[in-house]
């Protein structure tokens, strides 16, 4: 999953520059600010009035900019203390700019008790509240920054990981695992079968329509199944559950994606048989294991990925469907973690990069809606893969022959057979 590199420094030139315009309209305007003053005398009832009080409040301009003799050494220095917190305030975080605003604020007040008999006398209030305004001003911005920044976050999260999960994320960050760490998980790789050969008959534009149809057909999936989607590689596709969100049902939630994106495919071929482009077989790989998961990458691009044995398994099984005919192979630990689900073991191989064997598996359904003619044959499967283990030819060419010619795929079993007749002569 890509993380595109976020630099901050445009958008924070942006907000100087408004406090800085913000700063310079409170200047041009607000030194002829309408100031209040208040005075309070205490009569006790005494005047005949009845009133224990009076509050009297008067009103005038401040200070008139426009008609104002030089300013003073306070006015300027303010102004510069007030210059530097627009510059700067946008450059720290909501902390350490509520600590720059209350030191701007101390330096005006001693400012102004310090050099009180300059003149013409800025009213220190009024410096106050320019403070008070850039700070507010600053708090907003941030605040709404930050609320854009989720949204656009969530919504280009949301194209690798369920909404769901990219909502989860924005709300609690720490709760998706952005670190390195090793976790288990299931890795799925989907791929077109024979994508050079069809490529080699399209032209450009067809074969961008072709992977784009089968990349969204293939995404859309991966995401109602609570998977990510890792990287688009060529004409694969590489997914992951269990990752960046944990997950117990990583490898139920792989496998169903990978019998809805085969069990789709008629859809999928329809829609590329209207736009006169050839329909397609993808090959599925998934696997289950301990991996490394976590950002990789520089601080130009980050790859939230996932690297270990595991997914080396996931690809390789993927590169074995074309060999044994099956559009789906899951590996041993895929199928422990899936006790209610019935599968078709097809070979125990070495697959290369890796010393320990695998053992690959067809699934073939949840056991509680299989019918007994399919319960039947996986029993004869398994009795035939015994009896080939054990050396026991002539039995094992027997059932294997019976279920080529009444169960399949053909081509499979025509494999076993030719693999007995090479052990046995």
């Amino acid at each position: 999953m890509i993380i595109p590199y976020y630099n901050p420094a445009r958008r924070n030139v942006t907000f100087s520059l408004f406090l800085i315009l913000a700063l310079l309209l409170l200047v041009l305007t607000g030194l002829g600010v309408f100031r209040m003053y208040f005075s309070f005398d205490w009569t006790g009832g005494q005047d005949g009035s009845g009133q224990l009080f009076t509050l009297k409040v008067r009103g005038g301009n401040s200070y008139n900019l426009f008609e104002a003799a030089p300013f003073g050494s306070v006015f300027w220095s303010t102004q510069l203390v007030t210059l530097l917190l627009a510059i700067v305030l946008p450059w720290f975080r909501l902390i350490g700019g509520s600590v720059l605003a209350l030191l701007a604020a101390a330096g005006i007040f001693l400012l102004h008790f310090q050099q009180s008999p300059a003149v013409p006398k800025i009213p220190m209030e009024f410096e106050l509240l320019i403070v008070l305004v850039l700070y507010v001003l600053y708090v907003l911005l941030q605040y709404f920054a930050e609320i854009r920044d989720r949204k656009h976050f969530a919504g280009l999260l949301s194209q690798y990981v369920p909404p769901e999960l990219a909502s989860a994320y924005t709300r609690n960050p720490d709760s998706m695992g952005l670190q390195g760490e090793e976790r288990e998980i299931t890795v799925l790789f989907c791929d077109v079968i024979g994508f050079a050969a069809i490529s080699e008959r399209l032209e450009s534009k067809q074969v961008a329509q072709l992977l784009n149809g089968f990349f969204s057909h293939v995404s859309r999936v991966v995401v109602r199944h609570r998977g990510t989607i890792d990287k688009f590689m060529g004409d694969s596709v590489m997914a992951i559950w269990g990752a960046p969100a944990p997950t117990q049902t990583h490898a139920f939630d792989a496998l169903s994606a990978a019998m809805d994106i085969q069990n789709e495919m008629a859809r999928l071929n329809s829609q590329f048989k209207q736009n006169s482009l050839p329909e397609i077989k993808v090959g599925i790989g998934v696997s289950t294991g301990m991996a490394t998961v976590g950002p990789l990458g520089s601080d130009i691009r980050m790859d939230y990925t996932v690297v270990g044995d595991t997914v080396n398994v996931a690809q390789r099984l993927e590169e074995q469907t074309r060999k044994y005919h099956v559009p789906i192979i899951v590996s041993d630990k895929t199928a422990a973690a899936l006790p209610d689900i019935l599968f078709r073991e097809l070979d125990t191989v070495i697959v290369k990069g890796r010393k320990q064997s695998v053992t690959m598996l067809q699934p073939m359904g949840a056991s509680e809606h299989a019918d007994i003619e399919t319960k039947k044959y996986l029993t004869l499967h398994r009795q035939a893969m015994e009896a080939s283990k054990a050396g026991e030819w002539p039995k094992a060419t027997e059932m294997f022959t019976r279920l080529r010619d009444e169960w399949g795929p053909e081509d499979m079993y025509d494999l076993y057979l030719n693999g007995i007749k090479q052990a046995s002569s």
